[in-house]
């Protein structure tokens, strides 16, 4: 399936555009304003705002809480545009053309090309005037939108992977819970290989090798950021364990067992087990209601426990803050609200989404109390960023891990190639 969503808004099916407004619909206004005339008193300022496409609810949750904004703010008005397809392509051609809205979002692994592009605004001055510090989020969440010793976004919510699985299956196939080591997701494949029960199901995907490179201790790029360093002996241990699920039976992908995602192979009772993320719940809903399901965390590896964290940013447009410090202030106190405790709490309630800060997250399990895995995992989880040229090296990767389940070359061969596709596409060490 690739990258199972964009910057956490992949799943959204947004068409049309919107002024989000508390007061009455004649603020409506158009596309190039930047202030609207006076009501009452209060003079306005537009601020424009775009993302990718969402589903209903996720707009109506966005709605929602910008409204709430706009209550508190009688003197912003909040023009949001959604992009209905071909997000990327069009955002990076508004901001070349110079008219790109105010505030954009964009994911961890896109963001850094962005900041080296010089088209978002740091933060941190901005951040500090309203109280905002990076201790309010949880740490693998923010670090991705960090360049150069400056913040430039901050994480408006998340998921990770964790394991789904059919507890049914498993007891049938003789296993008394849920595999928590590599060892026993191993002798849990094994069973139901055995059991002739629906297997494990994974495609060759970098972002779900991921997470079992991370839990071998390997990392993409050194801790301090000098080298590229995906070719090493624990990653090499990963990608055995990863393949070898795969090569020696024990897995199949979802082509394999006719399904386009390991989530439909799920859906379809085609696999027992799965590594998914939150959108998992609406998956299944949507499509099989009557699937039954259970989520524990990742499995732990030869370095424990690990997860990968996929997370988005509201970001502000460094243009506008330039060439109109007022838009661009007022741009900035609408991310502050998002990211804010009541503004996030607004959005990921009626989103279901994760918060990403440790603070809501009590609140959000009473509320949703099956997202416990997912959640947990973002204590110890490593980001889906690699920086500057991490977008192009993911494509690239995928393409190698393909080559490797295809057997047109062997695991030491793969490694190998992503040292070389890594060293091409990322900046590392300041070059």
């Amino acid at each position: 399936m690739g990258i199972a969503r964009e910057g956490l808004m992949t799943r959204r099916r947004l068409v049309g555009s919107s002024v989000v407004a508390a007061v009455a619909p004649t603020l409506f206004v158009p596309a190039f304003a930047k202030r609207t005339g006076r009501v009452g008193a209060q003079e306005q300022i537009t601020v424009r705002m775009t993302s990718p496409n969402a589903s209903p609810a996720e707009r109506a949750a966005l709605e929602a809480t910008l409204a709430g904004f706009q209550e508190l703010n009688p003197g912003i008005v909040i023009e949001y545009t959604p992009i209905p397809s071909d997000y990327d392509t069009k955002l990076q051609a508004d901001l070349a053309a110079g008219n790109a809205a105010d505030i954009f979002t964009s994911n961890e692994i896109a963001a850094p090309d962005l900041v080296s592009r010089g088209v978002v605004q740091p933060i941190d001055d901005l951040m500090a005037a309203s109280g905002i510090t990076l201790d309010q989020f949880y740490p693998s969440l923010t670090a991705p939108f960090q360049f150069d010793g400056q913040q430039y976004g901050l994480p408006k919510d998340f998921s990770t992977l964790a394991m789904v699985y059919d507890a049914e299956a498993l007891t049938e196939a003789g296993i008394e819970a849920a595999p928590t080591t590599w060892d026993e997701l191993r002798a849990a494949a094994q069973a139901l290989s055995d059991a002739g029960l629906p297997p494990l199901v994974f495609g060759p995907n970098f972002d779900r090798y991921l997470a079992f490179f991370y839990a071998a201790g390997a990392r993409v790029v050194a801790e301090d950021g000098s080298a590229v360093t995906v070719n090493s002996p624990e990653a090499v241990e990963a990608m055995e364990f990863y393949y070898g699920l795969y090569r020696d039976g024990l897995a199949q992908s979802p082509t394999d067992v006719g399904a386009s995602w390991a989530g439909e192979a799920y859906a379809t009772e085609l696999a027992s087990i799965v590594f998914e993320g939150p959108w998992m719940f609406g998956a299944l809903a949507e499509t099989a209601p009557d699937r039954l399901f259970e989520v524990a965390e990742m499995p732990a590896g030869p370095a424990g426990q690990a997860t990968v964290a996929f997370t988005g940013s509201y970001f502000l447009n460094a243009q506008s803050f330039t060439e109109n410090p007022e838009v661009g202030q007022a741009a900035w106190e609408v991310i502050a609200y998002l990211v804010g405790p009541d503004g996030m709490a607004s959005w990921t309630s009626a989103a279901r989404l994760l918060p990403s800060r440790p603070d809501l997250a009590e609140g959000f399990l009473a509320e949703y109390p099956q997202f416990e895995p997912f959640l947990t995992g973002a204590s110890y989880a490593l980001p889906f960023a690699f920086g500057p040229g991490g977008l192009n090296f993911n494509t690239n990767a995928n393409g190698e891990i393909e080559a490797l389940f295809a057997e047109e070359q062997d695991v030491q061969t793969t490694l190998d190639n992503l040292q070389g596709r890594a060293e091409e596409s990322i900046t590392v060490g300041g070059s």
